[in-house]
């Protein structure tokens, strides 16, 4: 609200200086015209420097997939999408493109918004507690932070387009607002950036859902894959609605492994050792039809098709029980809550 106060006030304080131009001489306005801004995928409002990990997603699309509407209800429960939808002033369901990005001292979420997007903001603006700045660069685009409970939050909307929140530094959510300003033509946005540009995105970015991690990897990382991470350039995965209640997963690593043979059967291996573990059996792994890999000089695919169920299954009661421990219950547990 205290936004649109300014707004309003700037528009009013235009307006006064207008009316004191003499009648008989007419005279244009002398405030320069707003300059256009970037519209592009979500993806260009991010950067690549510090870039840890990337989900990109459809959630309309996805939403509306009948064949992982009973998977997608069981991890998110309706009524949980719309208490976050009262509380954000957003309808995850709804949006045609979101992503999450993981930086070394943020998080930032993007969302596609094509319509005004006052109802989000407003609802940001309700939960800070502290720390309250307010700033519009651009008509048409508007910043605010503040601190919500201990963490500091900024929020920037772009009308039309977007808006990205960034918990923690305010950094990438200002960045984000430079892409759209077209003010970072010399910084790469992150699908373009060294590591991510090796992969094959036109193909991924088909999927409506997808995971990056840029390379290089280090500490646990290199351990990935039986090793394969330590040599990896990035990782991408692709996700997609497959027949008879199946996902079908594409996992790509770029960069030059030696053997293509060698490299191969390390890949089908650590396929091996993931759905035979714990894990992998109870996220429904093992149950996966047999996978299949295409190795290339600069680029390792696995293929791979999962049960939608017993994935939804798996990860409901994996995110259950971390909650019953960090609950400290004791006995049985009670009856199963909506996932957080």
């Amino acid at each position: 609200m205290r936004l649109l106060l300014a707004v309003a006030l700037a528009l009013a304080a235009s307006a006064g200086c207008a009316s004191n131009q003499p009648a008989a001489q007419p005279s244009k306005s002398t405030r320069p015209e707003a300059s256009p801004l970037h519209d592009g995928p979500l993806t260009d409002f991010v950067p690549s420097a510090g870039l840890r990990w990337m989900v990109v997603g459809r959630p309309r699309e996805l939403a509306t997939d009948p064949s992982l509407g009973p998977a997608l209800a069981l991890l998110l429960p309706k009524e949980r999408l719309d208490a976050y939808a009262q509380a954000s002033g957003m309808d995850v369901r709804a949006l045609p493109s979101g992503l999450i990005a993981g930086f070394d001292h943020a998080t930032l979420y993007v969302a596609e918004e094509r319509s005004d997007g006052l109802k989000a903001l407003e609802r940001f603006s309700e939960r800070l507690v502290a720390g309250t700045k307010v700033a519009s660069p651009h008509p048409k685009i508007h910043r605010l932070s503040g601190v919500i409970g201990q963490t500091p939050e900024t929020l920037v909307r772009i009308d039309g387009r977007l808006i990205a929140i960034s918990v923690g530094s305010s950094l990438p959510a200002r960045i984000t607002q430079l892409y759209a300003l077209e003010k970072l033509t010399k910084s790469p946005a992150v699908l373009h950036g060294s590591a991510l540009r090796t992969l094959p995105i036109r193909e991924l970015e088909s999927a409506p859902m997808r995971f990056y991690a840029p390379g290089p990897f280090s500490g646990e990382w290199t351990s990935g894959a039986r090793g394969l991470l330590a040599t990896a350039t990035a990782v991408g995965i692709a996700a997609r609605p497959a027949a008879e209640g199946k996902v079908a997963v594409t996992v790509i690593l770029s960069g030059s492994f030696g053997g293509e043979g060698d490299a191969s059967t390390t890949v089908l291996a650590a396929w091996k050792d993931l759905a035979e573990s714990g894990l992998g059996r109870l996220l429904g792994l093992d149950q996966a039809v047999a996978p299949s890999v295409v190795a290339s000089p600069d680029s390792l695919r696995l293929n791979v098709e999962v049960l939608a169920m017993p994935l939804a299954q798996g990860l409901r009661a994996a995110v259950m029980a971390e909650v019953w421990e960090f609950l400290d219950l004791k006995g049985e547990n009670p009856a199963p809550a909506p996932t957080p």
